[in-house]
């Protein structure tokens, strides 16, 4: 890849401050004031407003309305006893005991009238108002309109739950290691990047980031140094149930429901196809967790679907995929990038690791008997350690372990007619590019990019999950991002013995590959490639 750089203008970012208006409000208020002083225009003074107000006070101008609870209530009239319109009853011959602080009040009353005064009151307020600075800077990028690194530093999360093969890959290609992006940042995840980008603690100078989700949205727009590798809200637009709505008309994306938002549709539909199968997947869960196949119309997909309060996505379920030597279902987990975002610059990576289920495929394995090992493919749910045994034997077909190269594959099919090398790429390019194409116009990327114009600075690996049915034609069932870079051991134990998987090796030799690869690809390095890519933007 040629160099080509050119050079761009940013804009600061905007900055806050703070703005305190005054404004006048005209109010009404209403006085009591003598009923014997002359009233004008304007009164001579304003008479201060009691607040204590005297229980006789209230008894009095409530006694049109309810018995206060201080007041002895009246005895009730027999029922016995008919009023006449206008007459009150007889005098028992006793007065009544007036107060002499209740008649004060009432002689107060009768001399007291109330009038209204407009009068105006300062109101002073506080509002936050964004400044923005326009200071051109000049920035160079190259010809994937990524920023040009002027050092080989990065930061990356360590340990099992982090990106420690991503570590280990770019310190040996001569990249210096900054540590996490917080330090013990992980115990308060994802707090700990948003205190520090508040506190001002996280690195502004020129590094590559290898981001998870919730960093790219800290890191946006942070400095225009910053390299990263993750595309805001990009995860938001790969959950199950949006999926559905941007792949929904297209036939390699098996027909998919969000209940129980569309309950109604599934039920009707599935009238239609009553010999049909269904994978029911959380809406934000990953690594085959929470899955489960159901028959449709069965008494326990029928319990799932009509009591389900929360999002499920429900897909419809191969039930003809191709069987590995007639009896391991496996799947592709392919890769793209996305390089840039505005102008959509894209890559299907032409190269890919192949992952089998460890028993073999059976449809009456599934509902309350479901095996997972045999429908599900993903490599971490098939290594649990209750199912290493038949990750250590020699299985028909396939042999020890439970990933395989692509150039394997390739050579295993080469006597199925239906399989064609050529065939599957292109049919792949056709679906890679219609998924890239859809992510980037997502109502969610379309936000972020309202925030801050963060192209030069963003890019990201997405994991694609293909299934091929008996007849070789390709199905995507899911597309994910921060797909899992790691390395897998290739000395297999199990019982005290220990076996080395050549296959393992391959696998990651694949994923230092897709990594070093893309680097090569954003910052325009012109390495010598693991595997081509193919692009998706042309």
């Amino acid at each position: 890849m040629a160099k080509n750089k050119a050079t761009v203008e940013m804009e600061d970012s905007p900055e806050l401050f703070s703005v305190i208006e005054e404004t006048e409000t005209e109010m009404e208020v209403e006085l009591e004031l003598p009923s014997n002083r002359r009233l004008s225009a304007t009164p001579r003074a304003t008479p201060k407003l009691k607040t204590r107000v005297t229980l006789e006070k209230i008894a009095i101008r409530n006694s049109h309305d309810a018995t206060p609870k201080f007041v002895k209530p009246k005895k009730s009239t027999p029922s016995s006893v008919v009023r006449r319109k206008g007459r009150t009853p007889r005098s028992s011959g006793k007065k009544k005991k007036v107060p002499a602080s209740v008649k004060k009040i009432k002689a107060s009353r009768k001399r007291t009238k109330t009038v209204t005064k407009t009068t105006k009151k300062t109101v002073t307020t506080r509002k936050i108002t964004k400044k923005i600075t326009i200071t051109k800077v000049p920035l160079v990028v190259n010809d994937e309109n990524k920023i040009v690194l002027k050092e080989k530093r990065f930061y990356a999360w360590g340990g099992e739950d982090g990106d420690q093969t991503v570590i280990d890959v770019l310190k040996k290609a001569g990249w210096t290691y900054c540590g996490e992006p917080v330090h013990n940042g992980r115990e308060d995840y994802p707090h700990s990047m948003y205190d520090a980008r508040d506190n001002g603690e996280l690195d502004k100078g020129p590094a590559l980031f290898w981001a998870d989700d919730d960093d790219s949205k800290v890191l946006q727009g942070l400095s225009n140094d910053h390299l990263i590798s993750s595309i805001p809200l990009a995860a938001k637009a790969l959950t199950k149930s949006y999926q559905q709505i941007m792949f929904q008309d297209y036939k390699w994306f098996p027909k998919c429901f969000t209940i129980p938002k569309e309950t109604d549709q599934l039920m009707n539909y599935i009238t239609q196809n009553p010999d049909s199968y269904w994978i029911c997947k959380p809406d934000d869960g990953y690594g085959g967790n929470g899955m489960c196949v159901y028959k449709a119309g069965s008494e326990a997909f029928n319990s799932v679907i009509l009591k389900r309060k929360s999002t499920l996505a429900v897909q419809q379920y191969m039930s003809n995929p191709y069987l590995f030597a007639g009896l391991y279902k496996f799947h592709f987990r392919c890769y793209m990038v996305i390089s840039n975002v505005k102008p959509l610059r894209a890559y299907l990576w032409k190269n890919c690791q192949i992952q089998f289920a460890t028993h073999p495929f059976d449809l009456s394995k599934i509902e309350s008997k479901f095996n997972k090992f045999c429908h599900i493919t993903n490599y971490k749910v098939n290594n649990q350690k209750n199912n290493r045994k038949f990750v250590w034997e020699d299985k028909p077909g396939i042999g020890i372990g439970t990933e395989w190269s692509f150039e394997r594959f390739a050579n295993a099919m080469s006597e199925d007619k239906n399989f064609s090398s050529n065939k599957f790429w292109n049919d792949l390019r056709i679906i890679a590019k219609v998924v890239a194409t859809k992510l980037v116009s997502s109502k969610w990327v379309e936000k972020s990019l309202k925030k801050t114009p963060f192209s030069t600075n963003h890019f990201e690996i997405y994991g694609l999950d293909i299934l091929m049915d008996d007849q070789c034609n390709l199905a995507m069932t899911e597309t994910n991002t921060t797909p899992g870079l790691d390395d897998t051991d290739p000395l297999m134990t199990y019982k005290n013995e220990k076996m080395m998987n050549p296959e393992a090796v391959k696998a990651n030799e694949i994923t230092h590959g897709i990594i070093l690869d893309t680097l090569s690809l954003v910052l325009d390095t012109g390495r010598p490639l693991f595997s081509p890519f193919i692009p998706l933007h042309l």
